[in-house]
């Protein structure tokens, strides 16, 4: 299957579940998320805003902030291609940023964190990840000195995935009914 397609298929899988399906897949997921001791053991994190069916982060957020963990959110540039690490205090940082997708309004930046927390299409076995094909968060974590989580529904989860020299690797992958540790 090439990218293209398995990309088409994630989206069309993603945009049939439910409110209630992503409200309970995201609590397992988070259930799952909080026992390694790679996020426990974090003083700062990066997570990302959920938007278009993802697994919901917002209790995530809120649970890092209880914790007392510096939280910081990607603020995309579209001329560029990158992202920046920014601060966040509160959810009420978050504006609508680029590609609708929530972003911090803060303007303190964060250089690394302990643990980025990242979104995606599909994901492997080996680690893999497959985003929207524009190189983001491969341009990021390639930067990063961080443990990379990646956090998806289980359906997103493939023995392998076609993958490209520049494509970064996760640690772990999250899903509401395993963690696989690819260290």
């Amino acid at each position: 299957m090439i990218k293209e397609e398995l990309r088409l298929r994630m989206r069309e899988k993603r945009r049939a579940l439910t409110n209630d399906d992503v409200s309970q897949l995201s609590k397992a997921i988070q259930d799952n998320l909080f026992t390694l001791d790679a996020l426990r053991d974090a003083k700062s994190v990066c997570v990302f805003m959920s938007s278009f069916k993802e697994p919901d982060t917002t209790a995530v957020i809120a649970r890092l902030f209880d914790e007392g963990k510096t939280v910081s959110a990607p603020v995309s540039d579209t001329e560029t291609s990158t992202l920046t690490l920014i601060r966040v205090k509160s959810m009420k940082d978050f504006r609508k940023g680029a590609y609708g997708i929530a972003e911090p309004s803060g303007t303190e930046k964060v250089n690394d964190a302990d643990v980025i927390l990242v979104p995606g299409l599909a994901f492997d076995r080996s680690g893999a990840r497959m985003g929207f094909g524009k190189g983001y968060y491969d341009r990021l974590l390639s930067l990063a000195n961080a443990v990379k989580i990646g956090l998806c529904y289980d359906f997103q989860l493939f023995d392998d995935i076609p993958k490209e020299e520049h494509d970064a690797p996760m640690n772990y992958i999250v899903t509401e009914k395993e963690i696989i540790d690819t260290n």
